[in-house]
């Protein structure tokens, strides 16, 4: 949404907000038609500790946005609001598709007003309630989880530890025709690691974050730093897997002593959707959930190859069934020749056999039934019927009939779905190009699975396997390719010094 209309994402600046006139006090009560500053709002649609979220329309462009208002007497906090700012700030510093766009931040407290930051207004549902809602399957997993370590590692590079990751603050939209577009919310208690100290730090010994998803450094009040974010990432895992969070407790303290000694309890055989957890799935959730930082994946690239790694669905390790039965409006409708399926062509195999059996046992049966006084024909003056070479040719030997049988397999459909759509999808093998996702493709089966590469400019390359024994489907979220860091230019070489050549005295 926030990229939508480039001219409407220019809202007025906070210097135009603060003069308006009808601007309300911290005190009055906010509601539905109330105005503030060049906004009206329209709906209340949530509230925390820290302030109201209201779905708002600028009074002049008639742009909808989400307003985030500071509660009245957090807006009188000058630490409360340094942070409040702060997450504007540092959103803005990221600029990450995959992370809620923050158009501007009015503080209007030196008069009495209200503090509060102008947002995309997104429509969807948070990660949280979507998993309770259905049954995600590993794709879903793999594509969701995906989209935010693309989303905290920008963050990363910036040096921003989020602090605060957790299912809630995932929100799934529809963005440009891509289901399941994921957004990274709530950057207010974020960290910068390389900004100016005191300012948007926190004092160590400060446990700020959601005690279920805290990392157990952060819960014990101790500095940390990207794989807090990690571990996070281990936590949401956990949970779409598990259906829970992996520590549980209705006393803080209580939590904290499990978070800090205790070990995860074992993930489930199985996701919620039915299909078994992948061995490496479970290690990788593992990994993250360890609990000194050092154990855990180093970065978020590694834990995004870990996952892209993953079978895009359990389905597509199934074994292929002996025969698949096509569809009726997969089967032809005209006329066709044999060789333009090998499943036709096999059962045109099958039938050319059986009739030329049939014609060689009625010849027998009819040579037998000739009486005994007919003169006997010489083989050279009979006419001999001769079977066009194509039947001749698919006649096989009955010891060689299980081979070719297990050679021709029917034809299947392949579909191939990336994130974001247009990458080419190619053959490794080959280096045949088979189209451009979305891509529906009739194929011809194979024994042996198939390497896929699918690549898109500005993205990594993703290499899959594919099972062409049957109808396949497979989805590939792509993450941005990271840029390659600079090289310091090379110094230019230095010159020897020139030495002048000593004169040579020639002695007599």
């Amino acid at each position: 949404m926030g990229s939508d209309d480039a001219f409407t994402q220019t809202v007025l600046s906070s210097t135009e907000a603060a003069m308006s006139e009808a601007a309300p006090l911290a005190g009055d009560a906010l509601q539905e038609g109330s105005t503030l500053g060049n906004y009206q709002l329209e709906q209340l649609l949530g509230e925390g500790s820290m302030g109201r979220v209201f779905q708002a329309r600028h009074t002049r462009l008639g742009r909808q946005v989400a307003l985030k208002v500071l509660r009245p007497e957090h807006a009188k906090d000058g630490g409360f609001v340094q942070r409040f700012f702060q997450e504007a700030r540092t959103v803005n510093q990221i600029n990450h598709e995959h992370i809620v766009e923050i158009f501007d931040f009015v503080d209007e407290s030196k008069d009495g007003g209200h503090v509060y930051c102008v947002m995309e207004l997104l429509r969807g549902q948070s990660l949280s309630a979507l998993a309770q809602e259905e049954k995600l399957t590993l794709a879903r997993i793999q594509r969701f989880v995906v989209q935010v370590c693309a989303a905290l590692g920008a963050a990363h590079q910036v040096g921003v530890v989020h602090r605060d990751v957790k299912p809630d603050n995932l929100f799934v939209i529809h963005r440009g025709g891509q289901p399941d577009f994921v957004k990274v919310l709530d950057f207010g208690v974020a960290k910068l690691l390389t900004a100016e100290r005191g300012t948007t730090n926190t004092v160590d010994g400060t446990i700020i974050g959601t005690p279920a998803y805290m990392a157990p450094e952060q819960a014990a009040g101790l500095p940390v730093d990207a794989r807090a974010d990690i571990y996070a990432v281990g936590n949401i895992l956990y949970e779409l897997i598990s259906g829970n969070p992996p520590f549980q407790a209705a006393a803080f303290g209580h939590l904290v002593v499990q978070i800090i000694t205790q070990a995860p309890p074992p993930l489930p055989s199985h996701l919620p959707s039915g299909e078994p957890v992948p061995p490496q799935l479970a290690q990788l959730v593992m990994r993250c959930l360890a609990k000194e930082p050092e154990a855990r994946p180093q970065s978020l690239a590694e834990v995004t190859t870990a996952l892209l790694m993953l079978p895009a669905s359990s389905e597509s390790l199934a074994p292929a069934p002996a025969d698949v039965a096509l569809e009726e409006s997969e089967r032809p409708t005209q006329e066709v020749q044999v060789a333009v399926t090998r499943r036709w062509h096999r059962q045109a195999v099958t039938a050319l056999g059986t009739a030329a059996l049939v014609v060689v046992a009625a010849v027998v049966t009819w040579s037998g039934m000739t009486p005994e006084s007919a003169p006997a024909l010489a083989p050279s003056s009979a006419p001999v019927a001769e079977l066009p070479h194509s039947v001749l040719s698919t006649v096989v030997p009955a010891a060689e009939a299980p081979a070719a049988a297990a050679r021709l397999s029917p034809p299947v459909t392949l579909t191939v779905r990336s994130f974001p759509e247009g990458a080419q999808v190619r053959r490794v093998d080959t280096g045949e190009v088979l189209g451009v996702t979305p891509l529906v493709k009739q194929v011809s089966g194979e024994a042996e699975p198939l390497r896929l590469r699918v690549e898109l400019a500005g993205y990594a390359p993703l290499e899959r396997l594919v099972d062409l024994g049957k109808h396949a489907e497979l989805e590939v979220p792509l993450v941005k390719a990271l840029p390659s860091p600079r090289k310091p230019p090379a110094a230019p070489p230095q010159r020897a010094a020139s030495k002048k050549p000593r004169a040579r005295t020639d002695t007599p």
